[in-house]
């Protein structure tokens, strides 16, 4: 994705979102989605990043953690 946190196009990032539908998603699919294939660690903080930012505009909210460590999960709203 090489693409930093300034340069990611919202909308693209809300339209992924919204395929997921009422599933409950990670950053690290979403990233992948935005990217078209295998995301790097970095990219997954970087979508992370974006959606704890973005989170009301995006519609989602995260779930209840599941564990220490464990990657947020998210769901829309």
């Amino acid at each position: 994705m090489s693409t930093t946190i300034a340069q990611l196009d919202l909308d693209k990032l809300r339209h992924i979102v919204q395929k997921f539908d009422a599933s409950s998603f990670t950053a690290a699919g979403i990233a992948s989605e935005y990217s078209q294939g295998t995301a790097s660690d970095e990219e997954v903080a970087q979508i992370e990043e974006q959606l704890q930012r973005h989170a009301p505009v995006l519609g989602i909210q995260a779930l209840p953690a599941q564990g220490s460590g464990a990657a947020t999960v998210w769901r829309t709203v």
